[in-house]
């Protein structure tokens, strides 16, 4: 019996073809798509991929650079029943071979039948006529005809697929089992990328919550900065796929090129990272009569809290547009109105948050991220009679599972169902969840436990320091040693020797001072950092925007013999 509830992502081609059919709905370099072309060209790939063979369940491999293209790959997959495996186009160094071994391992894990790239891998190409990927049958190429790459013999293209399709008659969307739809790669901060599946019903659910929180409608011109590698970067581009807004798709970020496609299209809404949003702030420094930033409307940040300089800047770069932050693990699980222009009051900060959102009366450490959208429940797991404790979730946001996981068996009571975020935190009496830090990040110190966010947290706000990372290294009585690299506001410098006595001590920091300001700022004291290192280039990254603290970690350690260090 046909399943007329069923969700999935190509849903939304009826409202483009229809009400959108002569709007753009895509702006890709100088290619401009309506929406009945854009329907189309998904179609008419989706009966050429099914005239070749790919079949229900059948993975495809992803691998390039945000386009109109992309989007209508992910959607002809998904229309034949098939899922799709977006890879990280930044596996692609200027080391081909190692590269590559990233992009193996994890079609080596999801076997994939069909790979397709465009330009920015085409290096790949010798890689696999060694036949190092058996599960591939197919390669398809979805770039410029200008390249030269389409024209080796057993590599197919995306416009000979289309051609092939002529003719066809009209078919239906199909459904993968489970009803899964994506693959999507974690960002490795743990360790190796793990393949997250996620349905059509979890893509559908977690791009209405945006649609209710932020507000997308389909008078906006949404800016693709993140990539459509990511879940972030996905879901954003469902959610413009389903109210029929227009996509504007920049190969990847680079602040000049979002500054331009700003002003160029009249942008109004997009998402971001902090360093995206340092990156967009730097630049526009330059420029104090940049236009472009009346058109912003709908700004929302994930991938790490903004610091207050940050908030600061970006109500100043974009003063017409509302903004938000978003709590993110396996999807946007919370979100937060950092500044929102239509209101008299000023922007929210986390202190006012604390004072007027919430009814209790002490606050735990950490920081807020604001209440979950509909449809996401939120728990705490913590041992009595604390309130601080394990954050799990359950919903139709959720993925379906990891790829080497078997499918979950149905019992009795599904209220047993709660994902483990891996995240610590408290709510409070208002439904504000307030984020601790990372379960795997925790340092042991002294038998004592440490988050290390709730560190940085408090060293974020002297007005010296500029960024901070702060983590454990091995210390032979106490287990760990709680270490934070510093990085310094401009103008202020740093001194090894006692900075407290002196004079001329107003932009000048040392241990003694940041030490004395913890404890000013009532830090406990097994928590107050027994080093800080000055750290002097960029903070290792996850291609999502994430602090590798494995990586800084193991600088710090092999820096220590240098201390002071100039990392």
């Amino acid at each position: 019996m046909a399943n007329y509830s069923q969700a999935h992502i190509c849903q939304c081609l009826t409202r483009l073809s229809t009400l959108r059919s002569t709007s753009v709905v895509t702006i890709s370099g100088d290619r401009q798509k309506t929406g009945h072309q854009f329907v189309g060209d998904v179609l008419s790939l989706a009966h050429g991929l099914l005239q070749l063979g790919l079949g229900n369940g059948d993975i495809v491999a992803i691998c390039g650079f945000n386009s109109d293209w992309y989007l209508e790959w992910l959607l002809a997959v998904a229309f034949v029943g098939g899922i799709v495996a977006p890879l990280n186009y930044r596996w692609v160094s200027t080391s081909p071979a190692c590269s590559f071994e990233e992009a193996k391992s994890a079609m080596l894990m999801v076997r994939p039948v069909m790979l397709v790239t465009d330009e920015s891998c085409k290096h790949w190409y010798q890689e696999l006529q060694s036949n190092a990927l058996p599960s591939v049958k197919w390669h398809v190429f979805s770039g410029s005809p200008s390249s030269g790459f389409e024209k080796t013999s057993n590599v197919l293209t995306t416009e000979t697929l289309r051609k092939h399709a002529i003719g066809t008659k009209q078919l239906d969307y199909s459904w993968a089992p489970e009803g899964a739809v994506v693959i999507c790669f974690t960002s490795g901060t743990t360790g190796r990328p793990k393949g997250v599946i996620i349905s059509h019903s979890a893509m559908i659910v977690q791009s209405l919550a945006k649609v209710a929180v932020v507000g997308y409608s389909e008078d906006d011109v949404y800016l693709h900065t993140a990539p459509l590698c990511h879940i972030g970067g996905l879901s954003s581009a469902i959610t413009m796929l389903m109210v029929g807004g227009c996509h504007v798709l920049i190969p990847k970020f680079e602040a000049s090129l979002a500054i331009e496609a700003i002003k160029q299209h009249c942008v109004t809404s997009l998402i971001t990272v902090p360093a995206m949003m340092a990156d967009l702030i730097s630049l526009t420094r330059l420029k104090e009569t940049w236009k472009g930033r009346q058109y912003v409307k709908k700004l929302l940040n994930g991938g790490g809290s903004l610091s207050a300089e940050l908030m600061k800047d970006a109500t100043e770069l974009f003063p017409k547009a509302k903004l938000l932050s978003a709590y993110e693990t396996c999807s946007s699980l919370t979100f937060m109105t950092l500044h929102d222009p239509t209101l008299q009051t000023p922007a929210q900060t986390l202190q006012a948050v604390d004072k007027t959102k919430s009814s209790s009366v002490h606050q735990p450490h950490g920081v807020c991220v604001g209440n979950p959208p509909p449809h996401v429940e939120l728990k705490i797991s913590a041992d009595e009679p604390s309130t601080i404790g394990r954050i799990l979730t359950r919903g139709p946001h959720l993925m379906l599972r990891y790829w080497d996981q078997n499918p979950m068996k149905a019992t009795e009571s599904t209220n047993d169902f709660w994902l483990d975020t891996g995240d610590i935190g408290s709510i409070d009496d208002c439904g504000n969840v307030w984020l601790v830090g990372r379960q795997n990040a925790q340092i042991k110190s002294g038998g004592e436990n440490i988050y290390p966010e709730e560190v940085e947290a408090m060293l974020l706000q002297h007005p010296g320091v500029s960024a901070t990372v702060v983590v454990g290294v091995p210390e032979a009585r106490l287990t760990e040693m709680v270490v934070a690299c510093i990085k310094l506001r401009q103008s202020w410098q740093w001194t090894n020797n006692n900075c407290k006595q002196s004079a001329e001590n107003n932009l000048t920091l040392c241990r003694e001072v940041l030490r004395d300001y913890c404890r000013e700022k009532k830090l406990t004291g097994f928590k107050v950092p027994k080093l800080f290192i000055l750290w002097r280039k960029p903070f290792p990254l996850t291609t999502t925007g994430k602090i590798r603290r494995d990586q800084v970690r193991r600088e710090v350690m092999s820096h220590l013999q240098f201390f002071p260090s100039n990392l």
